[in-house]
């Protein structure tokens, strides 16, 4: 069974055709910003409930929601050590940081990204 290398993965994220360039800065002190090939669905919805204005009460309960968001799907070399919290993308003009990550195992991250406002 034939195994993809980096390139062949390129194949699925072509900005020409489903895929979208992002500029990639990560946390490292230095570090230029970096474009990156990935495939970006901002579908969904996206609240931080760190933001909320609940109650005393609420908040101290640990209200948590998770729900689709915008993600960001990337070679996982592309990122440095993998993509860290905290890291900031710009894609179409709009800066998100990465909130999240899920490696696929074949050379692929799933980023979950938090609109950066």
């Amino acid at each position: 069974m034939p195994v993809e290398t980096e390139d062949d993965l390129l194949i699925f994220l072509n900005p020409d055709e489903f895929g979208v360039e992002a500029s990639y800065v990560s946390r490292e002190d230095g570090a230029e910003p970096k474009t990156v090939p990935g495939m970006f669905d901002d579908e969904g919805s996206n609240w931080n409930p760190n933001r909320w204005t609940g109650t005393e009460f609420q908040m101290q309960m640990g209200a948590h929601v998770e729900s689709t968001g915008p993600t960001f799907q990337c070679r996982t070399a592309d990122l440095h050590k993998g993509g860290r919290k905290g890291e900031k993308l710009t894609i179409k003009g709009t800066e998100y940081r990465i909130e999240g990550k899920r490696p696929d195992g074949t050379g692929m991250t799933l980023l979950l990204l938090m609109a950066n406002d």
